[in-house]
């Protein structure tokens, strides 16, 4: 079997690697896919959809989970190049395939870590230290306003920082954040027991029946899938820096199973918990997780109530923060590789001499954080009934659409890759042979599918939950961004591929070492 590719890439992007350093092991690769895929701003919108949230999880776990982790530890091992995503779209369809897949990927993260995280850090610091989520600073919608997007911009730099820092330093955000997520999922848990059965639950609570799944497909669809889905994505993020890694083909699959066994877990017992212990009227998309910790923290004494939810706050900052710094870390690094390409100007994909990050990349995913954040703080602080799950419901929306739109390239990539490398050598395989590589990708795809569509087009009833919004404002703030992105990569595109002085170069790439063996210029620039 071969253990060597031909592939068409840029100067640009083979005098840029020259700066990356090998940092990353499997002890780091593991933590790193913890905190990707372990988000806590989530788990309330799971959790307020009743018994059979659970259920859908344990299914999407067996039915995408297990199919997505088998596809990203065959596409990783096989194919380390650094960028990981955009590279093996740009195998299997071209630069323009790639393109789009890339900046769908790298965009949701942003627009995720100014939304729905810097929204959840907020609702914390609210919740813990002044009592109340939708509390307005200052007494006014305008002083809240400000004094939110100071709080948020104090989260979205300090996030980006850790991505724009070397890779050395930046793993630790990953590392501190996935044990500072786990902990708070450990004394939560250990507080809602007590509380269970010391006898201070009260109210309705979820029995066996209530996990059946109803057969309101319209909530499966537009709500449930979409979240869970989200929840489960980042097995691929540490790909984008597989050049980074000292050895992704054995430790790339043995990072995505463990790693996946302890999100799986993570998941399941602490929104096990919220479901039972906690009436579902007590929960709220923005605050589930936050109101479930403030209610059991009452079986402690005021003053350690008090002094707990302090560290809480801050615990729940951390882990937020490390979930949007690891995902800034690979999703940046893989649109760098991109514009490094000829798919966008070529300055975007900069690495830093010092660092060894893309830190052009890293400051305009700042920047597009921060016109995110400021964006949806103005438009909630100013409607006609400002409301924390409101805001939480608009931005969240969007960074699901676009990630799920960027899997609807890279799952496919994978089936094509089958059928266009199979002389390449696999040293992880997806079980199965063709059978196998076609089921998974079926699999991931459909879910991909499903929870794009019905994440832009929610069923009336859906549409209905949402406080404060008309279907036409509600589909204005999907698809008006959405628009605009994709026309900015067709211009930034273009842009690229007139940069002549970035001349196309064919090189031999070893797939084992990453590095590539020989290399020669094109005389002219190719369209690959």
């Amino acid at each position: 079997m071969d253990t060597s590719i031909r592939e068409v890439t840029t100067e640009a992007t083979l005098q840029e690697k020259k700066k990356l350093r090998k940092e990353l092991r499997l002890f780091d690769l593991v933590f790193y896919t913890i905190a990707a895929i372990i988000n806590v701003d989530t788990l309330g919108a799971v959790s307020s959809n009743g018994g059979q949230a659970l259920t859908w999880l344990l299914i999407s776990a067996v039915t995408f989970l297990i199919p997505y982790g088998l596809l990203t530890a065959e596409l990783g091992s096989t194919f380390p190049q650094e960028g990981g995503v955009y590279e093996w779209c740009k195998l299997a369809g071209g630069r323009f395939y790639g393109a789009i897949a890339s900046i769908l990927y790298w965009i949701s993260n942003p627009l995720w870590v100014g939304g729905t995280l810097a929204v959840t850090s907020i609702a914390a610091i609210k919740t813990f230290w002044f009592g109340n989520p939708n509390i307005l600073w200052g007494g006014s919608a305008l002083s809240d306003a400000l004094l939110e997007m100071g709080v948020a911009l104090v989260f979205i730099w300090g996030t980006t920082w850790c991505a724009i820092t070397s890779l050395h330093v930046g793993k630790w955000l990953s590392l501190l954040g996935s044990y500072a997520k786990l902990a708070l999922f450990a004394v939560f848990s250990i507080l809602a027991l007590v509380f269970f059965f010391g006898g201070h639950s009260s109210g309705e609570h979820l029995g066996l029946g209530d996990l059946v799944p109803t057969g309101n497909f319209g909530v499966i669809f537009s709500v449930i899938l979409p979240v869970l889905i989200f929840n489960w994505a980042g097995f691929e993020t540490q790909s984008g820096a597989g050049e980074e890694m000292h050895n992704p083909q054995r430790d790339i699959p043995r990072s995505i199973i463990r790693a996946g066994i302890c999100v799986a877990l993570a998941y399941a017992i602490p929104i096990a918990i919220i479901l039972f212990t906690l009436p579902k009227s007590q929960l709220s998309n923005a605050t589930g997780f936050l109101s479930a910790f403030q209610v059991v923290s009452g079986v402690l004494p005021a003053p350690v109530a008090t002094g707990l939810g302090l560290l809480v706050a801050l615990a729940l900052v951390i882990g937020l923060a490390s979930s949007g710094g690891t995902w800034l870390i690979g999703a940046d690094r893989t649109y760098a590789i991109a514009s490094l390409d000829r798919t966008a100007p070529v300055f975007l994909g900069r690495f830093s001499s010092r660092f060894g990050t893309p830190i052009v990349v890293n400051t305009m995913s700042g920047i597009v954080a921060t016109i995110a954040m400021a964006a949806a703080i103005a438009v909630n602080s100013f409607s006609s009934d400002p409301n924390i799950a409101t805001l939480f419901t608009l931005v969240l929306g969007f960074s699901i659409s676009t990630a799920t739109m960027a899997y609807l390239f890279v799952f496919p990539a994978f089936l094509i890759l089958r059928y266009k490398y199979p002389q390449v050598k696999r040293v992880y395989k997806v079980p199965g042979g063709m059978v196998g590589a076609w089921a998974v990708t079926i699999l991931t795809f459909l879910y991909a599918g499903i929870a794009t569509y019905f994440i832009l087009i929610p069923t009336d009833d859906t549409v209905a939950n949402y406080k404060g919004l008309t279907r036409l404002t509600y589909e204005l703030t999907q698809f008006t961004p959405l628009v605009v992105i994709l026309l900015l990569a067709i211009v930034f595109f273009i842009w690229g591929q007139s940069e002549k002085r970035n001349k196309d170069v064919v090189v031999e790439l070893d797939l084992n070492s990453g590095e590539e063996a020989s290399h020669s210029v094109l005389s002219e620039p190719s369209e690959a």
